[in-house]
């Protein structure tokens, strides 16, 4: 199945996009970043695009500079997450949003159509009092890890970067969970899983986020195109007789939604579940233009 699916987070906006550039709402700051994929025209005026609290400023190889036109505004402010299908106002998750060198505000909004995916599956195998082991990999700044701990979840959070897993440790305190609610671990993703499946540690989800091309904890490279079914085939072996999901994101690279698909499906071979959605995630701006994210498979 092909299909768009809009993140709809509240406390978010895509307020324009066109000429190379984004202006979003997050909270109650604007921002203004450059987005290549981003080839028609603006629709709001300049006059709204100068408004932004903060705009980013590209600057030599991934990383750039924020110039913040607010001088009130703060190094790092809050958004939530509320819980579907939850009359309980308390029932969300909260996380912070701030500037970074690298254009984002670890907040990656479209998300929240995997997190609603999320949240059905965890729901559903607790109306069946299933505790299920969720592997996060490339777990950035940890929101489905939160999410999936506080629905009750037992979750391992992997990341190659310091800094990135202590921001997810701040998202899990700032959610009102416990300091030993996710096991963290600081790795590089491919190593990790090898050793899970040497000792025959097995998990019921998968949450999939790689980049095009990083770093591990020890220089180790990632490339996607390379090793993401590498990395597949060893994800293989330590899900459970129990398998519940796996997700798979992408962006920032040359494929399509249909090359996860496929390998989703050699994935799965003789395996329970069968069913694959696949597509691209879309934000959708106030005047209802649509813009693409990233692509994405899910297994369930």
């Amino acid at each position: 199945m092909i299909k768009e699916e809009i993140g709809d987070l509240k406390g978010y906006q895509l307020l324009d996009s066109g000429d190379g550039a984004r202006l979003e709402k997050f909270g109650e700051y604007v921002l203004q970043k450059p987005d290549p994929a981003v080839l028609w025209t603006k629709s709001l005026p300049e006059s709204e695009w100068k408004k932004a609290d903060a705009i980013y400023i590209r600057g030599s190889e991934d990383r750039g500079n924020w110039k913040v036109q607010n001088k009130q505004m703060p190094e790092k402010w809050t958004l939530d997450y509320q819980i579907p299908n939850s009359s309980n106002p308390e029932d969300k998750i909260t996380f912070y949003a701030k500037l970074n060198p690298f254009k984002h505000t670890g907040i990656f909004p479209e998300q929240a159509a995997n997190w609603d995916f999320i949240t059905e599956k965890l729901q559903a195998a607790k109306k069946q009092n299933k505790e299920l082991k969720v592997l996060n990999l490339f777990g950035y700044t940890g929101i489905a890890s939160v999410l999936a701990a506080k629905l009750g979840a037992k979750v391992s959070h992997v990341d190659a970067s310091r800094p990135s897993l202590n921001d997810a440790k701040e998202n899990m305190l700032m959610s009102g969970l416990p300091e030993d609610a996710i096991r963290w671990i600081l790795d590089d993703a491919v190593k990790f899983t090898k050793r899970e499946a040497a000792r025959g540690n097995k998990y019921d989800a998968i949450i999939l986020d790689p980049p095009a091309f990083g770093r591990g904890a020890k220089g180790e490279v990632w490339k996607f195109s390379d090793d993401l079914p590498k990395l597949l085939e060893v994800l293989r072996k330590v899900c459970s007789d129990d398998f519940q999901f796996l997700i798979i994101n992408a962006y920032a690279v040359s494929v399509s939604a249909v090359l996860l698909k496929n390998l989703m499906e050699d994935f799965s071979k003789n395996m329970h579940p069968k069913f694959i959605d696949y597509g691209e995630l879309i934000l959708k701006q106030k005047n209802g233009r649509l813009l693409s994210t990233g692509i994405f498979a899910r297994l369930h």
